[in-house]
């Protein structure tokens, strides 16, 4: 920028005069506060034997001191939470940015870069701070707001607006715990890695053809038509055996093996113990219609005349259970942890003698439940009638595998004869001759005097006592669940409109997912994808419904923005490329102390923060 004449100057206001006057004074100020050296400083320090290290780089000590101020910054930038901190593993980023921060510094040094003292007076007068974050954690960088490794603090005193040498030194102090010729140095490292991010970002170009096919890729959307088919509803519907066809799989020796490892594993979640309780929930929403009350009544029902049939509680848990935290452990949970959940569960749940179950369905804000308290004195007995109901639990799954897929086998070939999704799934389930096992219906037991529904929490069982419910059990009946009123009855879904970067399926992960977006924007609308696909719970038909090109004439109303986002990608891009391969090739000569890794670090030396500040 060139700087104004002398005549500019002269005529120019007295003010004028005074305030640019009060600005030099400032700068220099600013620079004689902090020293000179700056060259010195840039180049680092080589390791001492006497000092501690977290990280070395190429010879180079990053001291705890360096490690302490990039972690209070990022604290600072996460609002101060340290379990938001821990969640993101905020030891690591620290020590990933300060390596590559490092690794830049020795090929700028290298290449002959340098920071000088007018240049790093220019950035901290106008409040930019910079700070390093690896390379891949881009999406980390946008949600702190710490764009390109910088931010802005504001230096400025509050009356002038001008830059503030003792707002300066509290400020580096308070969000940085460093003294301010500390700060001074750590920036001039981060200023030259700065530069050398600039030096590789800057070769990198986006012609108008790529931006413009880049684009009609991106923007360009399409939408399915699909029908699932579970394993669950094929294993309540589709699926039949007698004991003897059990026990004749179970004989086989690849079976006995699988039973025996599954037998195992279910041994200490099934096996009553002391001082234990166990629940089956089945989830209903306490605004659901008084159907899908009373079909979750059913299921809670049916499992409940498993249990009285002679199934373990545990195993019965395992299968149907619908807490993600305790169906794993044949529903159990310790007595320690009653006082923790919501009151109506707590409460029916205390009152509980070993061996005896509520005589009722216990209403929660998540649904149904049926309690157990465990009886130890039964542990041999549950043992020993493991084998026969977890070989039963296996020879279902493995049947209703079977018959999920032969479902969505019909269901696809109907569709590619040329009827439509719903004439096929209706063609289907009418060959299914389902017979719905008998249970006695569960009352709703009613809920304890002042009893609290609770708020959510990390478990289905647990919350805090603090939502009402209604101090009347509702007349709800259970229903059984039949091929007709099943939630899980196959039905024809479409998905919202997606680019080729959407999830239209949810429950089509992996390659499925791949080739079913590869499909939407290659195939014709109404055409059926070449196979049935293997789905989180059974199969999946998959149909284009539509799809809608991007044009070059939306191309070019977004044209600016468009290259612009496109640039900065490709240039994080080539940054992460080549820090990928700086840090493969110098390996060897980066030694972390792993202590920084495992265990949160305490701010050493950082300046407390006061109730004022």
């Amino acid at each position: 920028m060139a700087l104004p004449s002398m005549e500019a100057f002269r005529s120019q206001s007295v003010k004028s005069v005074v305030y640019g006057a009060l600005i030099v004074v400032c700068v220099v100020v600013f620079v004689f506060g902090f020293g000179s050296g700056m060259g010195g400083r840039a180049s680092g320090k080589s390791m001492s034997l006497r000092e501690e290290c977290v990280v070395v780089v190429r010879g180079h000590c990053v001291t705890p001191r360096d490690y302490n101020g990039a972690r209070r910054m990022f604290l600072r930038r996460m609002g101060g939470d340290p379990s938001q901190a821990q969640s993101m593993g905020i030891n690591r980023v620290v020590v990933d940015g300060l390596i590559e921060r490092e690794l830049l510094i020795s090929d700028a040094s290298r290449l002959g870069l340098t920071v000088t003292e007018p240049e790093l007076n220019d950035q901290l007068v106008a409040g930019i701070v910079r700070l390093s974050l690896p390379s891949d954690k881009e999406s980390m960088a946008y949600s702190l707001r710490i764009e390109q490794g910088r931010f802005l603090e504001n230096f400025r005193d509050p009356k002038t607006k001008q830059f503030d040498m003792k707002t300066y030194e509290r400020a580096v102090k308070l969000f940085a715990g460093r003294s301010p010729a500390d700060f001074r140095e750590s920036q001039s490292r981060e200023l030259l890695a700065a530069k050398m991010r600039d030096l590789i970002r800057a070769p990198v170009r986006v012609s108008e053809v790529e931006a413009l096919e880049g684009y009609i890729a991106e923007k360009s959307s399409a939408s399915l038509t699909y029908v699932n088919v579970s394993q669950k509803f094929a294993a309540k519907h589709a699926v039949s055996f007698t004991d003897a066809e059990v026990e004749k799989w179970a004989a086989e020796e690849a079976n006995k093996k699988l039973i025996e490892a599954a037998v195992t594993s279910h041994k200490d979640g099934s096996v009553p113990k002391e001082k234990q309780v166990r629940h089956i929930l089945v989830k209903v929403d306490p605004s659901a219609t008084i159907e899908a009350k009373s079909l979750a009544l059913g299921r809670l029902s049916e499992a409940a005349a498993r249990i009285k049939r002679g199934e373990p509680f545990g195993e019965v848990a395992r299968e149907m259970s619908e807490d993600p935290g305790s169906a794993p452990k044949g529903g159990a949970y310790g007595d320690e942890m009653l006082d923790k959940f919501v009151e109506p569960f707590k409460v029916a749940a205390k009152a509980l003698k070993p061996g005896e179950t509520t005589p009722g369905a216990v209403e929660t804000q998540f649904g149904f439940h049926l309690i157990m308290r465990d009886d130890p004195s039964k542990a041999a007995e549950v043992e020993a009638a493991l084998p026969k109901f977890v070989a039963r639990d296996m020879f279902q799954k493995s049947k209703s595998l079977e018959a999920a897929k032969s479902l969505g086998d019909k269901i696809y070939a109907a569709m590619k004869a040329g009827k439509s999704a719903e004439d096929a799934v209706k063609e289907t389930l009418a060959t299914i001759k389902a017979t719905p096992a008998p249970f006695a219906p569960l009352p709703v037991m009613p809920p304890p005097s002042g009893a609290a529904a609770g708020a959510d929490a990390g478990s289905a069982a647990m919350g805090d006592a603090g939502a009402a419910v209604a101090s009347v059990a509702p007349p709800y009946a259970a229903k059984v669940v039949t091929l007709e009123n099943d939630p899980e009855r196959p039905t024809v879904q479409s998905s919202s409109s997606f680019n080729r970067g959407g999830d239209p399926i949810p429950v089509l992960t992996g390659e499925a997912a791949v080739n079913v977006l590869s499909f939407a924007f290659s195939g014709k609308p109404g055409e059926l994808y070449k196979e049935l696909l293997r789905g989180e719970d059974g199969f999946v038909a998959v149909m284009l419904k539509e799809r809608k090109a991007a044009t070059k004439e939306e191309f070019e109303k977004e044209r600016e923005t468009y290259m612009q986002t496109l640039l900065a990608s490709k240039q994080n891009e080539a940054l992460s490329l080549y820090l990928r391969r700086l840090r493969e090739t110098a390996k060897a000569e980066v030694k972390t102390n792993e202590s920084y890794l495992k265990e949160p670090s305490r701010d050493a030396g950082a300046a407390p923060l006061s109730e004022e500040e």
